[in-house]
């Protein structure tokens, strides 16, 4: 019996996000943005740069507030997208 499906993809040639895209199947709705002070990795992947901000986009504020549970457990499908430079319109 298969309990939970969880996937990871990398999506190449974002160089922006904004609330209203459509990125990998994803509408974005909300976007929460975080400065990171120090680099990490999971699984050989690099997905914190120090001194650099990365953004996760879904397609609600709570889907965003809530996707990944305190024991890492997937809850909504969402993009992290990293390093980013962000830029205010």
């Amino acid at each position: 019996m298969i309990t939970q499906v969880s996937a990871f993809e990398a999506v190449n040639g974002v160089q922006s996000v904004s609330v209203g895209d459509d990125i990998a199947g994803v509408r974005v709705g909300a976007i929460r943005c975080s400065f990171h002070h120090r680099d990490a990795s999971y699984g050989g992947e690099q997905y914190m740069w120090r001194g650099r901000w990365a953004c996760l986009a879904g397609r609600s504020k709570e889907e965003v507030e809530t996707a990944v549970a305190e024991d890492g457990t997937k809850r909504f499908d969402y993009i992290h997208v990293a390093p980013i430079r962000m830029q205010v319109e």
